[in-house]
């Protein structure tokens, strides 16, 4: 089936956002690592940036019994730092096309399609803001086309996760039972950069491909209060998925923050949200016999202490499910997913 034709506020390319940076004005813009094929990675930061005094690595911090010697935040003048990062995955676009809407806010008071947002724009105003829009521009590269609605569930698997070189489709999870994937593929699809590195399974605890390495150093910096990785999840429905090897604590909060965005996704008449939040607390993948993978998100968690979030996004496909988003409302989901971050930041350190 044809690709669907993409609305005006839909700018997920390497070019359209490499384009977008050069635009930023208000905020400040910091060019990370260069991919593995040498390709620009930007953050934007916006709102007072606070990095929390510290005396000791989280590790050290949390040995000590004490989480302020790593992030100090309990000064009255202390504003939560809230993390969005797009495009972990080439053919996952969603989250890229929200952060560069969300910059365009608040670079212009409008999006990209020249509309307002008054409640995210307040909510986002509230915090520090760091937006990496696109993390892996290698494997968007990999990817012929802007986006999946209007496409099939065999496009998907074939551009996002490539093909064996007996032709085969590499499937999920199959596509990570090798890796680095390059050298046993006729075409990499857009889960890996150029390398064949899937940045979700990279080796944490020794050499990261630089992609890798940006999302862990913008953690351990920065001490985020709520950092999120945004994935298209097929057809699924807006989610969280669970947070392995981590604190409690931080599955209960994640818990309080999927409570912020579910009223805002049934006010706007989005479906499919229920699950939401749903089984955050459980540790059964930890205990299984082929235990839950200790991934990004959890090295994140572990760079930092706090929420790290991979949602997942419906991607529109014509043909997987009865839950079909189209781009305004694949939209929607990540902008009221994003305002109700920025307000339960926000609303953790009221004074």
């Amino acid at each position: 089936m044809a690709e669907a034709a993409l609305p005006i506020y839909w700018h997920g390319s390497v070019e359209l956002v490499n384009e977008g940076i050069k635009k930023v004005k208000r905020g400040t813009v910091k060019e990370l690592l260069p991919s593995a094929g040498g390709r620009p990675i930007y953050m934007v930061e916006y709102g007072k940036s606070n990095l929390p005094p510290r005396k000791a690595n989280l590790s050290s911090a949390l040995g000590g019994k004490d989480f302020n010697c790593y992030a100090d935040k309990r000064g009255a003048d202390y504003v939560p730092t809230v993390y969005f990062a797009g495009c972990i995955h080439g053919g996952e676009f969603e989250g890229t096309v929200a952060i560069m809407n969300l910059i365009s806010l608040l670079e212009t008071g409008v999006d990209l399609a020249g509309n307002k947002n008054d409640k995210l724009l307040s909510a986002a105003e509230k915090v520090h803001l760091i937006l990496t829009p696109m993390c892996n521009p290698d494997g968007r590269s990999h990817i012929p086309f802007d986006n999946f609605v209007g496409h099939t569930f065999y496009d998907l698997r074939y551009y996002n996760q490539g093909i064996w070189k007996n032709g085969e489709l590499c499937g999920w999870p199959e596509c990570k039972q090798v890796h680095p994937i390059k050298d046993h593929v006729a075409y990499l699809g857009g889960y890996f950069n150029d390398d064949g590195v899937n940045m979700m399974h990279d080796n944490f605890f020794g050499h990261n491909a630089n992609e890798t390495q940006n999302v862990l150093d913008v953690c351990a910096e920065y001490a985020p209060d709520v950092a999120v990785l945004c994935h298209g999840g097929s057809n699924c429905p807006p989610l969280f998925t669970n947070l392995e090897y981590a604190s409690g604590n931080s599955k209960r909060e994640m818990i309080e923050m999927a409570k912020y965005i579910r009223p805002k996704y049934e006010a706007a008449g989005l479906v499919g949200f229920e699950k939401l939040g749903a089984g955050l607390e459980s540790r059964a993948g930890e205990d299984a016999e082929t235990p839950a993978s200790f991934n990004l998100i959890s090295a994140m968690h572990h760079c930092c202490g706090a929420p790290c979030i991979t949602f997942e996004s419906n991607q529109g496909l014509c043909d997987h499910g009865k839950l079909i988003f189209n781009n305004d409302q694949i939209y929607l989901s990540h902008m009221l997913m994003m305002e109700a971050l920025c307000e339960w930041a926000s609303d953790k350190y009221a004074k």
